[in-house]
């Protein structure tokens, strides 16, 4: 793996984004995943000037969903296709045929399950994979115990993630399980990116790189990705 450090989030959105546009410049038909969150937010507000300014196409991307709360409905403020519609979808008017994204309502999630490991698996893997890293080092919502060879998958949620999970809804919402993609997934993305930001992600930062690589803490997989990128900010390695 690289570890790329820059002095602030303004600067780690930046090259972040350059990083994705890079790929997307040279493989046009790219299959991309991008999580939501607060996070990645400077790196949508980059992309989407590229694309503004004609430096980034992005017609023939596809993008899938990297997870979402279960029993959560799309348009729900709080939902993980919300932010993304509100951050990144909505703006660069991206259609709708070009985005896949789990159903936390389906009645069959493991058909929901099964309809993404397709997907990705008839593009030949993903392209690029973009993730945030949790405070108990969960990476999308495979949480501490996950196995590093799952694909897609239901997960149930640590109390940790349930209650910082309240921040993205306007009130207390109930939350125990999610669908999220897996981390072989992660593991065999073209691109590879986790990136943390702010004094909060430090601790799990300092322990994420100075451990080898152990179930119990899903971030720690970047060891096995000799290909991978971890960006952070000064911040984020105080």
């Amino acid at each position: 793996m690289k570890v790329n450090i820059y002095p602030d989030y303004k600067t780690l959105s930046r090259s972040t984004a350059d990083l994705i546009n890079s790929y997307i410049s040279a493989k046009k038909d790219s299959l991309v995943c991008l999580a939501s969150g607060h996070t990645p937010r400077g790196v949508f507000d980059c992309l989407i000037d590229d694309v503004t300014s004609k430096g980034l196409d992005l017609t023939h991307c596809t993008f899938v969903g990297l997870d979402e709360w279960v029993g959560i409905p799309a348009h729900t403020k709080g939902s993980c296709r919300a932010m993304m519609d509100e951050d990144f979808f909505h703006p660069l008017q991206i259609p709708k045929d070009r985005i896949e994204f789990f159903n936390g309502m389906a009645s069959d999630l493991n058909a929901e399950v099964d309809r993404i490991n397709n997907l990705i698996a008839a593009h030949g893997g993903l392209d690029i994979m973009l993730v945030g890293i949790g405070t108990n080092g969960h990476i999308a919502m495979n949480e501490p115990g996950t196995s590093f060879e799952t694909l897609a998958h239901i997960s149930m949620l640590a109390d940790e993630t349930k209650e910082v999970g309240q921040k993205y809804f306007a009130t207390s919402t109930q939350l125990n399980s999610g669908v999220t993609l897996g981390l072989k997934h992660f593991r065999e993305a073209k691109l590879p990116i986790l990136m943390a930001n702010g004094e909060k992600k430090a601790a799990i930062i300092q322990k994420t790189l100075t451990t080898l690589p152990v179930e119990s803490l899903p971030s720690s997989v970047i060891h096995l990705i000799d290909h991978g990128f971890v960006m952070i900010d000064q911040a984020a390695v105080k």
